[in-house]
Formats: C-alpha cells, structure tokens, sequence
C-alpha cells in the first residue's frame, strides 16, 4: 500500500473538513454538531461506529474481537479564546464563525485527519491484519470526558492492544514529526483554596486576622515545594492563576480565594508535591490561626508517557512510508493531555506533527489568538495515523507493559480526578 500517495489524494478533503469544523468550533461538552459531523462522515465511508454519550465518537474497522486491535485518537473540541482574524503574517485562510470560540490548538486538524485515515484503512481493509478502533474525543480540554469512551471499552469487553494519538504543534517546522521516548507532557495537580481569619478595619489591625498575611506565608512556602521537597534531577513547576481577597484599601478582608497547579513529569513526583502542599496548607494555616478549605483538588493526574516499543514502531512507520528526514524532535513541555490516560490503560505512542511556517505566518503558540496552521502538510498526519496502524498491526515483537490493574473509573478515582456518573 503506498500509504503518501493515498493521503495526499485525500489533501483537499482533510483540508475541506479542517476548515469547516474550524469555522464552526464548539466547546467542550456542548460538541453536539461536531459529534454529528462526524458521525455522518464515518457512516458515508461504510465505517460502522457507536456514539459514546458524553464521550464522543468509537469507529470500528475489520477485524473482530478477537484480532489484534490498534486504537486511534482525535479531540474534537474548541477553546473559549476569540480568535485573530491574523496570523503571526497575514489574514488566515479561515477563521472561526462562532464568536469567543476557535479552534486555536488544532483539534480541527486533529479529527479532519483521523477522518480520512479511517476512509483510507475502511477502502483498504483487505490490507489491515487486524481490527482498527477510531478514537473521538469529547471535551479534551476539561480532561475528564476520555473517561466514558474508555469506560465503554472497558465494559463492552473490546479488546485493545495498543493506542496512538497525534497533535499538531505551532513551534515545530511544517512536516517535521517528534516522536519521543517516556515522558512528553505533564501531569498535573490542580487547585483551588479559601482562607477564613477574621475581617476588620484598617485603624485596628490588631483586631483583626487578615487571610492576607496568611497567604504570604503560604506562597512563600509554596513556590519552594519544588526546590526544597523534590529531587534537582526531577522537573516541578509551581505556578497561581488566581488570588482574589478584599474590596477597599482600608478594609481587612475575612476572606482570601487562591488557585493554581503543578505541573510533573513523573507521578510519584507529582504524588509527593502534593503531600508538601497539603502538609504545608495545614501547618501554615495553624501558625496564622486562620481556617482553610480545599474547595476543588484535581490530580495529581498522569504525565503523557510514550512507550518505548511504541515509540519505535512509530519511528519505523514514518521512515518506511514517510521518509526518515520527516523525523525530528522537539523537548517535553509542561501542558497536560488526557491520552495519558488511554495509555496508562494500553501501551501507546503520542506523536507531534508541525504546522510552523514563517512565510504563511503560522507558528504562534497552540491555545493563543494568532494560532494557525500550514494546511499543506495535514496530508501528513493522515499518513502517519495510517501506517502506525499497519506498523502496530503488522508487528511481532510482543509489548513488554503492564497495564492498570483496575478499571478505567478505578483509574480517575485514584488519580483524584472527579468525573460525573459512576
């Protein structure tokens, strides 16, 4: 199967899809056209498929449950940022319709093409020693939603043997894919706290208990939790997105709202920054004799690991159908994927395809208002879905992995992570 030829056949209508699901972008949990969209496109190419309340979108391609089976992944969902009608150069060839909503971190692409890998595999079925789930997820950037399609998984008994997924990314040269070996995208930790002294006047500070001082303390303590309580050799960030206490100058408030995160590439790591920031929260909090509430906790959650194996019939792939000078390679970053949950569950491979092209102007970074893309390589990306697929299916060496030993819900529960229903 000459696997390029096929996808750059297809170029006009992944970009066709890309544009029209990125003129009409919605938000997590509300992608009920999208889902749609999709769905009509997978019963026009004769690709059977389930529709995963909450979840998203489940494909399914030759094989039966007993073959061994190759799970693909695309987002589908839109980012609350209003969108620049420009480029880092120049008007964009398209832009969203859907006022305050855009597809700025490329989950358009994302499905436009896993779409047309699912036609292309679906046309060729006859040359797929396996079956091929295709993998559509809802409401990506919230983090919980991958929850209910794997739930479903899990439940209906489908046998998965291994997992892939790919994003586009704004500060990699057009064409170019970084395929790397174990940690690729952190985990995190995310929360939100109250602090209660006692409110009062300006001219009486001594009667008074501000949050305020508390905090200080608290801060001070925090930004060290990476420096002090984790090893130099394992990354940690620590950062705050909210602080929000008072209303005039000359009023002590009662009341002080602070949230944030951490960010890990290790579980355990994140396990501990956690422990330090709970343990120092309480300590800290009695010492300023103010009360504290944790009124949300997320996480720690799951840094994205690419299994080594996987990683290597990926880089196979692209040398045998799309040429070896496509691979290059791009350091981890700190953002958080929740794929890391699919491949807690099977050993998988998360890949990086660049859009960055100085002369069209693309190359802002992902989730920022001048975000956009070089559409000419999108053919790419199809491509690659296609022959990890083939590569996956096709190969003999047994996957050395082992997976949660519980059930998807056991896997949120563990990881702190409050999903609505079971």
């Amino acid at each position: 199967m000459d696997i390029l030829a096929l996808a750059k056949k297809e170029q006009e209508r992944i970009v066709s899809y890309r544009r029209y699901l990125h003129e009409n972008p919605e938000l997590s949990q509300q992608e009920t056209n999208t889902v749609s969209y999709i769905c009509n496109r997978l019963e026009e190419f004769g690709i059977s498929y389930v529709e995963v309340p909450k979840g998203g979108v489940l494909g399914f391609l030759g094989g039966d449950n007993e073959s061994k089976t190759v799970l693909l992944r695309a987002d589908m969902d839109a980012l609350p940022v209003p969108e620049s009608p420009c480029n880092l150069k120049q008007p964009k060839t398209c832009v969203s319709k859907v006022e305050g909503v855009s597809h700025v971190c490329g989950h358009d692409a994302h499905v436009a093409m896993l779409l047309v890998a699912g036609k292309i595999l679906q046309e060729q079925i006859d040359q797929v020693p396996g079956r091929v789930v295709l993998f559509f997820e809802r409401a990506e950037e919230a983090g919980g939603n991958i929850l209910y399609l794997l739930r479903y998984l899990y439940e209906q008994k489908i046998r998965i043997d291994g997992c892939f997924g790919m994003h586009v990314k704004g500060n990699l040269d057009a064409g170019q894919f970084s395929l790397e070996p174990g940690g690729v995208n952190a985990g995190g930790f995310g929360f939100e706290v109250k602090l209660t002294g006692r409110g009062g006047h300006g001219s009486a500070p001594e009667k008074a208990n501000s949050p305020i001082d508390c905090f200080v303390a608290l801060y001070q303590s925090f930004i060290n939790i990476p420096v002090k309580y984790i090893s130099a050799k394992d990354a940690c960030s620590f950062s705050l997105g909210k602080v929000v206490s008072g209303t005039k100058r000359n009023i002590i408030p009662e009341t002080l709202e602070f949230a944030g995160s951490m960010r890990f590439f290790d579980h355990a790591v994140g396990e501990k920054a956690k422990q330090e920031f709970l343990r120092l929260l309480d300590s800290i909090c009695q010492v300023y004799q103010c009360q504290y509430e944790v009124t949300k906790s997320v996480g720690p959650t799951l840094p994205l690991v690419n299994h080594p194996q996987c990683v290597q019939i990926g880089r196979r792939a692209i040398q045998k159908q799309l040429g070896a000078e496509r691979l290059s390679s791009m350091e981890r970053e700190m953002g958080s994927e929740s794929f890391s949950a699919a491949q807690r569950l099977y050993p998988g491979a998360y890949a990086f395809l660049g859009v960055r092209n100085e002369t069209l102007g693309s190359g802002a970074a992902n989730h920022s208002p001048a975000f956009d893309i070089d559409e000419s390589v999108l053919y790419l990306g199809t491509a690659l879905h296609v022959a990890y697929a083939l590569e996956f299916l096709q190969a003999n060496e047994p996957i050395s992995f082992e997976p949660y030993p519980g059930s998807p819900d056991d896997l949120y529960r563990e990881i702190c992570y409050p999903v609505d229903g079971k």
